[in-house]
C-alpha cells in the first residue's frame, strides 16, 4: 500500500472512531431545581438527573458539598446546610431524581446549594440558588 493510501485509510478510521464515540458518549447532567416547600417549612426539593442509564444511577453518590468546596467556589457555607440530605430516587415514570430534604424547617429566605454529584463516569459540582417564598 502506498503512503497516501495508507494515510487516507488511517484518517478514515480515525473519523469513524470519533463519530462512533460521539454517539456512544452521553453527557450526564443535573436539571434545574424544583422547590416544593416554603419559608418556615422543612425543605423539599428535587433535581432531575439527565442522560443517565438505570444501571449507572444505582451507584451514584450525591451530597451537599463540604465547607472547603464552598470556599473554593466563593460561596458562603451556612451551618443549616449540615441538616440537608440528598437521596437518589427513581420515580414510577422512570425519571431519575435527587431529592433534597431538611431535618428541620428552613427560616432563611435564600439559600445557596452546592451539590456534589458523583457517578462511575465522573463528578459534577452544581450550584443552585433557592429563594423560599412564604407558604401559601
Amino acid at each position: 500500500m502506498n503512503d497516501p493510501a495508507k494515510k487516507r485509510l488511517i484518517r478514515s478510521m480515525a473519523i469513524g472512531c470519533c463519530a462512533w464515540l460521539s454517539i456512544a458518549v452521553h453527557a450526564v447532567g443535573l436539571g434545574p431545581i424544583k422547590v416544593e416547600s416554603g419559608l418556615g417549612q422543612s425543605l423539599s426539593a428535587e433535581v432531575e438527573v439527565t442522560a443517565m442509564e438505570a444501571g449507572e444511577f444505582a451507584r451514584v453518590l450525591a451530597r451537599i458539598a463540604d465547607p472547603d468546596e464552598y470556599a473554593a467556589a466563593k460561596l458562603p457555607y451556612a451551618p443549616l446546610l449540615r441538616q440537608l440530605r440528598i437521596t437518589a430516587e427513581r420515580r414510577k415514570d422512570g425519571k431519575s431524581i435527587l431529592k433534597i430534604t431538611s431535618l428541620a424547617p428552613i427560616n432563611e429566605p435564600t439559600l445557596d446549594l452546592l451539590v456534589d454529584f458523583n457517578w462511575r463516569g465522573g463528578r459534577l459540582l452544581q450550584k443552585y440558588s433557592i429563594l423560599l417564598d412564604p407558604p401559601k
